[in-house]
């Protein structure tokens, strides 16, 4: 399956162009996005051609997966609601590779559920299939596909008439009279094998179809003893296989004569796969084991044991046909897909998102929230992998305990006496609803001795009576873990949605919308008829007060009805902030109204979803578009400092608060490879997902869209590192394109091109990547190019430094001692105290700009005064020796001072693809004892919003108070000193050299010490890690010299 860059590009702008604004469309709503499935993976299928995997899950996601390389090509939305509303639990795949059908559980905006159809090469749905009344469990098209069949809870099958239409019609619908489970199709003989709620497999002979028939005869295959769950016919039509809720397997001829019952499996068997050549079939089971048959004899090939928990579907790879057995299989706690061969059962790829199910969480002493996101066995205790500091908003990998157990003794009066109840000491009895609730899967009793119930679909607080004080809105997923800070302030609470989510204890709730609580199709029909529908959607008490006040008003006696339902309502909270990990201890924090912190890589994982209608793909925009908006690391640490809400403090602030559907819709930028890859002046090749040349340099082709919020900048990054800033435009007007050409170099090996448009409201549109590899001469060596400004003197002596020249020296000396052997040559330009103007440090980077080349590494340090221009959208400046007023003259930072602005674009320029920024901006003196604590925050913003918008790796210190006591015994700021220490071996992990990652990590934990131990209060650097991971410094043993 080919997907062409240029189809891709043509369907986008399509889109774009015919599309309304955001503010026209579904209400955004906020979605993780962890770069996998957070949610159970309910179908998997191999394309035809064998080149891609797509899976569809529960999180209400299509993902499409490069089957070679296990990277995710592409993922499509579509239309969603509350709880599990727009959960896919159904795909199939036409036979040519071209059509994607997918399906689930309806949604309460449409009175019928539906089938969305893509086009898998334009990336656009293309049809829809209205006509189900509840959840669509299957789906599979005929060998010609021109039909498709759906199989429904509703206790019928559909099938729909596949052509060039954008409503499918129905021909014939079956009833089958119970929940139907599977359907798969004979591509032979047109048959269909169907799986629902009975003991019998029923076979239909819809061979009739094309003649109009609309009742056809059907085949029942018995000999189960439980409940046919799953149905599967074979490639080559000969055999068929079934399984039950009794662990039964059973081969069928297919005619519906019996062959064979395998061995019993040790569970319920969830998943059934052929592969291409008929000649194996895989069962894959409800305790994540999996077992790979001959056809038809049955002998067992070999067992699987790649999942930690239920898989719900497998498929081979088309590849089997000529005897290269592979088989995807999706399931376990982390809804992991493992590629693995069924003839000796070892695993081949593991295809994973970058989360997991929070199994277990415990406060530390304060704000500490230790974080376990593997399974305890066997009632072992659990073992927390993260400890996130919700004060400071850093992270610990492998924290080990926390030392407080003191909620241990609050939970000693509750008994979990059923999967479904608990019984409170001298109180009443909780018990969950089977169906609304689930099972309990942890509770935790407050300090005020109310009871916290986390369940599979649920959770809520109850009193001691049993009565429910209030339930919080937030998780997708069972709610796995949950637990009380010492002070009782918070609850945090763990789920398997992959997420944390933080709550206010004493915060009053309030109820939910009528939306939400009537989601009959009747009932959004008789609201869409009143005057005060809009109030149907808001979550308020006030709201429904006012309804059933105008209904009364108006005469209308279903006022009652409303309040009767009103009066058994509980409180409904929404999660106070909202925390993301990732494996990597990347992670995000956010406040339901978007606002959020992040660590470097952390904005891509969540953004908004915006319905579209159920024929229209849904759209997706992430935070990492609105960063320069939304990134508010100062206000998240207050809010949950000070117990307040992110748009109070914002509010109080004079800020209008972010709302997505009052901002234009995001530019775009698109590569055009036309030119280079199909006309005269061809120097592309494209083979196996990626572009390769012979050429040293290319022009490269954008496509430039406004979405109505104008252009104001492109940037053209390579392998990270930004290299073009394009700010050259005139007003283009909405859906207006431009084409510009950007000249660049190329190095050895892999040149990952990504292009960003930003328009005048600072969002950013999605990066569109071109990825080229190049093997052209080989380089040996690289070379090192060090600019390093330090400033103790200034014209205005109140702001004299102690240290910052002499760190810098001293920095520069350890990065060339420790360094040099790993570089051809090592240039160095070093700007000290009166000599470091404005006008000093931008000769010194363009110097380098004129010398660096794509291989070679530099490295910028600067130590002295840094500040805002705080009239001027908070610009960042680095303050030479000649400015005489930090705050209070913009004309001079403006005139003398070197901007963060400035900054970007030399650090564009300068072609070195390898780029460590380290500003030691802490030095503070006697000048910042009346700064604002507020613009300190401000500056640790800015430096992040550099190093992102440049592409650069950077450390910074971000605190603005300094300890003379840590000058006199360190003889350095605290920064230099961690730094140095680290060059020198400390940060190494056992290699013999130190790399910028290494580096921040160790500055991370390093720091706060040394703060706290010589200051009395611990000092937080600001890292960003953007780009590649490079050695800067390489440790030498004595053995290591003397060999």
């Amino acid at each position: 399956m080919k997907v062409f860059r240029q189809s891709l590009i043509l369907a986008v702008f399509l889109l774009m162009s015919i599309a309304e604004t955001v503010g026209q469309t579904g209400i955004p709503r906020i979605v993780i996005n962890t770069l996998g499935h957070s949610g159970k993976i309910y179908n998997i299928l191999f394309s035809p051609d064998g080149e891609r995997i797509i899976s569809v899950s529960e999180d209400k996601t299509i993902r499409v997966w490069d089957a070679r390389t296990a990277e995710l090509v592409t993922k499509f939305e579509s239309q969603i609601g509350n709880g599990p509303e727009g959960m896919l639990y159904a795909s199939a795949i036409s036979p040519d590779g071209k059509l994607l059908a997918v399906s689930g559980y309806p949604v309460s905006s449409e009175k019928e559920n539906y089938i969305v159809l893509i086009d898998l090469e334009k990336g656009q749905q293309v049809a829809t299939a209205v006509g189900h009344s509840n959840v669509i469990n299957s789906l599979d098209f005929n060998g010609r596909g021109n039909y498709l069949a759906s199989g429904s809870d509703d206790g019928t099958i559909r099938i729909w008439k596949v052509d060039n239409t954008k409503i499918l019609r129905t021909v014939t619908t079956i009833e089958i009279g119970s929940r139907v489970t599977g359907v798969s199709f004979n591509n032979r003989t047109q048959a269909l094998a169907v799986a629902s709620d009975n003991k019998n497999v029923l076979l239909y002979n819809l061979t009739g179809l094309d003649s109009g028939i609309k009742k056809f005869p059907h085949t029942q295959l018995k000999k189960h003893k439980g409940i046919v769950n799953k149905v599967a016919v074979a490639p080559d039509g000969n055999y068929i296989a079934s399984s039950s809720m009794d662990n039964e397997l059973i081969l069928w001829k297919a005619d519906g004569s019996f062959v064979k019952e395998f061995d019993r499996v040790g569970s319920v068997i969830n998943a059934l796969t052929f592969s291409h050549d008929s000649k194996i079939l895989v069962a894959m089971d409800a305790a994540g084991g999996g077992v790979s048959y001959s056809v038809p004899e049955g002998n067992k090939w070999t067992d699987f044991i790649g999942h930690d928990n239920t898989v719900f579907s497998a498929d081979f790879s088309p590849a089997s046909i000529s005897g290269n057995y592979v088989v995807a299989s999706a399931g376990g706690n982390d809804n992991v897909i493992q590629i693995w061969n069924p003839i000796n059962g070892r695993t081949q790829q593991t295809i994973k998102g970058k989360g997991a199910t929070i199994w277990d969480l415990a406060f530390g002493a304060g704000m500490e929230l230790y974080v376990a996101r593997q399974q305890p066995r066997n009632n072992a205790n659990a073992t927390y992998n993260f400890l996130f500091d919700l004060n400071s908003f850093t992270i610990k990998r492998d924290p080990g305990k926390p030392v407080t157990t003191f909620l241990k003794d609050a939970n000693k009066d509750v008994k979990q006496t059923s999967a479904y109840s608990l019984e409170v000491s001298r109180g009443g009895i909780i018990k969950n609803s089977e169906f609304e609730d689930g099972r309990i899967l942890d509770f935790q009793v407050t300090p005020d001795g109310n009871v916290i119930v986390g369940s599979d679909f649920s959770l809520k607080m109850y009193n001691r009576q049993g009565q429910i004080v209030k339930e919080f809105m937030g998780h997708t997923g069972g709610v796995r873990s949950v637990t009380v800070s010492r002070d009782g302030r918070y609850m945090a609470s763990g789920s398997e949605d992959q997420t944390i989510r933080l709550w206010k204890l004493a915060e009053k709730g309030e109820a939910p919308s009528m939306r939400d609580v009537f989601q009959d199709p009747v009932w959004g029909e008789y609201f869409a008829s009143l005057e005060v529908d809009s109030l149907t959607y808001t979550s308020s008490t006030k709201a429904w007060r006012e309804v059933i006040s105008y209904l009364k008003g108006h005469g209308d006696k279903t006022w009652k009805d409303i309040e009767e339902v009103f009066s058994t309502l509980g409180e409904t909270v929404a999660p106070f902030a909202n925390l993301f990990i990732a494996d990597d201890s990347e992670w995000i924090c956010w406040a339901p109204e978007g606002y959020f912190s992040c660590s470097s890589s952390g904005g891509e994982y969540f953004g908004w979803h915006v319905n579209k209608g159920i024929h229209e793909l849904a759209d997706f925009y992430t935070a990492e578009q609105y960063f320069d908006i939304l990134y508010r690391p100062e206000t998240l640490v207050k809010s949950i400092g000070q117990g307040r809400r992110v748009v109070e403090i914002l509010t109080e602030e004079g800020e209008r608060i972010f709302d997505l559907t009052k901002l234009s819709r995001p530019s775009a930028a698109f590569f055009n490879t036309n030119a280079l890859t199909f006309g005269k002046d061809k120097k592309l090749d494209y083979t196996q997902g990626k572009f390769f040349t012979q050429s040293q340099s290319l022009d490269l082709t954008v496509d430039i869209y406004d979405g109505g919020g104008g252009v104001k900048e492109v940037n053209v990054y390579q392998n990270e590192k930004l290299i073009i800033i394009d700010d050259e435009f005139e007003s283009l007007g909405e859906g207006q394109k431009v084409e510009k050409s950007y000249h660049v170099d190329l190095v050895n090996g892999a040149n990952d091109f990504r292009v960003v448009v930003k328009n005048y409201q600072k969002i950013e549109s999605r990066p569109d990547h071109l990825k080229v590899e190049y093997n052209g001469e080989i380089i040996a060596t690289s070379s090192l190019y060090i600019l390093s400004v330090g400033i103790n003197k200034y014209k205005n002596a109140a702001y004299n430094l102690n240290y910052a020249q002499p760190d810098a020296k001293s920095f520069t000396k350890k990065v060339i001692e420790n360094g040099s052997k790993m570089f051809k040559t090592v240039r160095k330009t070093e700007i000290y105290d009166t000599e470091a103007t404005k006008e000093n440090i931008i000769k010194g980077f363009e110097s380098i700009i004129a010398q660096a080349q794509p291989e070679d590494v530099f490295v910028f340090y600067y130590a002295g005064h840094g500040t805002l221009d705080e009239e001027n959208d908070n610009e960042y400046y680095l303050v030479p020796t000649d400015i005489t007023k930090l705050y209070g003259d913009p004309a001079q930072l403006q005139a003398r001072g070197v901007s963060a602005t400035n900054l970007k674009r030399y650090l564009s320029q300068i072609r070195s693809q390898k780029q460590l920024i380290l500003m030691d901006a802490c030095h503070s003196g006697g000048a910042m004892k009346s700064m604002k604590v507020r613009a300190a925050a401000s500056e640790e913003k800015a430096i992040v919003q550099l190093a992102r918008a440049s592409g650069v790796v950077m450390l910074a210190s971000s605190e603005t108070q300094q300890f003379a006591a840590e000058f006199e015994v360190l003889k350095h700021g605290v920064f230099t000193y961690a730094l140095l220490e680290a060059l020198d071996g400390a940060a190494d992990n056992g290699d013999n050299k130190v790399t910028v990652n290494e580096l921040k990590i160790y500055m991370d934990e390093r720091v706060p010490e040394l703060s706290n131990q010589y200051g009395g209060q611990a000092q937080y650097p600001t890292g960003f890690v953007h780009g590649n991971d490079f050695p800067i410094s390489l440790i030498y043993s004595e053995q290591n010299s003397e060999d």
